[in-house]
């Protein structure tokens, strides 16, 4: 089993260690051979605008497009859950999987980052939001919110895919750790969560 980190810019490196501390093996995504061997994918957070520059060379999010449609399970953080957000608002749509609105930098510039207590799934604990985007509206009832930030949806599952606007991969506590080693081993099984 391999886990594929798309490493065009962003934090992709703080999500290989996530994956260092659940034992799992993963390959950094640069190009479309890096793509055959993966079992599951994460898109970290970063520059959304950057990312799609750079992926331009290569066609990646065209590939990666067909291997999420196709079912591989797919976290995505922050700029990636804004990459597969169907519809962005001050932003272009990039690989648009996921139903939901979302608008980029919502709370604001770099300085107005902040951390704050998120109720993921069942357990709560404080994530980072750095010119985190917000989700404004969901789309479909396919659409499952799975976290909270006060009364602020924060994280959705649709089918195979799990997109957060924060940050999870900066703490590594335990309950995110575990649930990510499961998540990314589910593969067929992703939606029974």
């Amino acid at each position: 089993m391999k886990v594929g980190v798309l490493a065009l810019q962003g934090s992709f490196f703080n999500h290989c260690k996530s994956l260092e501390l659940c034992d799992l093996d993963y390959v950094l995504i640069k190009r479309l051979s890096d793509l055959k061997s993966i079992n599951s994918l994460i898109i970290p957070g970063g520059e959304s605008t950057s990312m799609k520059i750079i992926e331009k060379e290569e066609n990646l999010f065209f590939a990666i497009d067909k291997y999420i449609k196709k079912g591989l399970p797919t976290l995505t953080t922050c700029a990636g859950t804004i990459i597969l957000s169907k519809k962005v608002i001050d932003g272009d749509i990039s690989i648009p999987n996921i139903d939901i609105s979302i608008q980029r930098n919502a709370y604001g510039r770099q300085n107005q980052s902040f951390e704050g207590d998120v109720k993921f799934l069942d357990n709560s604990d404080i994530y980072c939001f750095i010119r985190a985007p917000k989700i404004i509206e969901l789309l479909s009832s396919d659409v499952k919110p799975i976290a909270f930030h006060n009364e602020e949806i924060v994280g959705v599952q649709q089918q195979n895919i799990i997109g957060l606007t924060y940050h999870p991969e900066l703490t590594n506590d335990n309950f995110y750790l575990n649930w990510l080693k499961e998540y990314l081993k589910s593969g067929e099984h992703v939606g029974s969560f």
